[in-house]
């Protein structure tokens, strides 16, 4: 089986623990994990690194995922860049909500980290293709 190609998968959440941990499934599939713990920062980082896929939490402080990803979205380096939201929220209608502020996948917390590394694979060879 042909290895992929390194992937840079920017991990966005406030909490230090699940990026520690995400960081660890990100390396362990063979990518190259970027971090930021705050809206602000993964916009900075997108503008600077050009991750290719972006995790990115709904709840932070400061500006949420939601607001993270409508600035995202107007960014050159982030219109067309996946975004998976991975989070804890419960909404019924969460799906619709990612769909319409211009997510490409919802993850739910905790992780299914097999779901997460087919993800990050489907999006990385789409954006290669």
């Amino acid at each position: 089986m042909e290895k992929p190609d390194l992937a840079r998968i920017l991990i966005v959440d406030d909490n230090k623990l699940i990026v520690e941990g995400l960081s660890m499934v990100v390396s362990s599939r063979g990518h190259v994990p970027l971090t930021a713990f705050s809206g602000e920062e993964a916009l900075k980082v997108v503008a600077s690194a050009m991750p290719d896929v972006v995790l990115l939490d709904l709840t932070m402080p400061g500006i949420d995922g939601f607001e993270t990803l409508r600035r995202l979205r107007k960014m050159p380096q982030g219109q067309g860049l996946p975004v998976l939201i991975v989070t804890d929220r419960d909404e019924f209608d969460l799906e619709s909500q990612v769909a319409e502020a211009g997510g490409n996948g919802l993850l739910k917390k905790p992780v299914d980290v097999n779901l997460l590394a087919a993800q990050i694979t489907i999006h990385t060879s789409e954006a290669k293709a």
